[in-house]
């Protein structure tokens, strides 16, 4: 018998300033189960980012920080790798 594990899977999105695209962010993609950080990583010039290797059944959460430091750090919870 062969056992099948969580498919590999990641979580895509682009991070936005005003409703314009914006590439001075830090993000940093969560675990929700036990709050430990799992990947950091920076948008390309167009805002858009990746965190690839991921299981489809993990929960998380990602915090997308400002690097020029002139806006909070935004939250999107609930969100699972496909």
């Amino acid at each position: 018998m062969v056992e099948v594990g969580p498919v590999v899977a990641k979580v895509k999105g682009s991070v936005k300033k005003l409703g314009q695209q914006y590439k001075d962010a830090t993000l940093v993609l969560y675990n929700k189960a036990n709050l430990q950080p799992i990947a950091v990583k920076k948008p390309d010039e167009n805002g858009n980012y990746q965190f690839f290797g991921l299981n489809s059944n993990l929960n998380t959460f990602i915090v997308a920080f400002d690097q020029k430091q002139k806006f909070n750090a935004v939250i999107q919870d609930n969100v699972v790798p496909k």
